[in-house]
């Protein structure tokens, strides 16, 4: 087990379940990032775990746009009933049904999103405004880099935001996912599940197309997968003339991501020090590992 952080959200995982009356041995840590994320009872509940008490509202509404969009009869992974969030041990914890199911196709995340992005969510919701850097300058700040790599980041995010400002979306304005990709869907029995909902928002339509075409420019989806996925959608992002710059501010918040696990190994390291490079210069082939 990882020291610290990931302590801290094993020990809030267990108080939290015990308070609703779930019992669980040791929980599995999933995932550690920005947030934790733990199987307990036996693998059917799924907590998160924010790394402090400010996360609270974003947790709610996470939780709140999880129940308006299973109402609507979009599959997503469900919060288990009850008052969520729980504030344990300075974080905020919210639990899950755990739901198995297998990767899917582009396709399938395509078809999501049109029923997504034709959406109007109730005012109760309150969904804020796209923030496309959002939590970039934290992430860049607590990165264990060295400073000519923090200053490259750092320089790289005030070029794109002015630059951003000049993009102008020809798709309507929707709700938007997020951080739409074929890791954040499962294929289960009774239909595709979208899960990650903590960036769900108000912006462009071309911001939840972004990501797949960068897989497949990345070489992590073939030409064919993302075709299909613009044919199910009816709309392909690269053909769009501000497509260049969501590309790179969507390298530029996958960089800053991974750049937090920086120190944990050298294989990140090297991976973390490429990308960087890489991202200094759009001309340069990108030979990215997924993470």
């Amino acid at each position: 087990m990882v020291a610290g952080f990931a302590e801290v959200a094993v020990h809030a995982a267990v108080e939290a379940a015990r308070g609703t009356g779930i019992t669980t041995d040791t929980p599995e840590l999933l995932r550690l990032g920005e947030r934790a994320v733990l199987t307990l009872a036996d693998g059917r509940v799924i907590a998160r775990v924010e790394r402090g008490a400010d996360r609270y509202e974003t947790a709610a509404r996470e939780v709140a746009v999880a129940r308006w969009l299973d109402r609507e009869g979009i599959r997503v992974g469900r919060p288990l009933g009850g008052e969520q969030p729980y504030r344990v041990r300075g974080t905020v914890v919210t639990l899950w049904e755990k739901v198995d199911g297998e990767w899917t196709v582009p396709a399938e995340l395509a078809a999501i999103l049109v029923r997504l992005h034709r959406l109007a969510p109730p005012p109760s919701l309150c969904l804020p405004t796209l923030d496309p850097f959002d939590r970039t300058d934290e992430r860049i700040a607590g990165a264990a880099l060295a400073p000519a790599y923090r200053d490259t980041l750092r320089g790289i995010a005030e070029q794109l935001r002015g630059e951003y400002e000049q993009v102008r979306p020809v798709l309507p304005r929707c709700v938007v996912h997020g951080d739409a990709n074929i890791g954040n869907v499962l294929a289960t029995p009774d239909g595709v599940v979208l899960f990650d909902l903590d960036g769900v928002c108000r912006g462009p339509a071309e911001w939840d197309l972004v990501l797949t075409a960068l897989y497949r420019d990345l070489g992590w989806h073939t030409d064919a997968e993302y075709a299909a996925f613009c044919d199910v959608y009816g709309f392909d992002v690269t053909v769009w003339d501000g497509y260049a710059v969501f590309k790179r501010i969507r390298e530029l918040r996958m960089v800053s991501w991974l750049a937090q696990k920086a120190g944990e190994n050298p294989r990140i390291d090297e991976e973390v020090h490429r990308r960087i490079t890489d991202l200094a210069d759009p001309s340069r082939p990108r030979h990215w590992h997924p993470y």
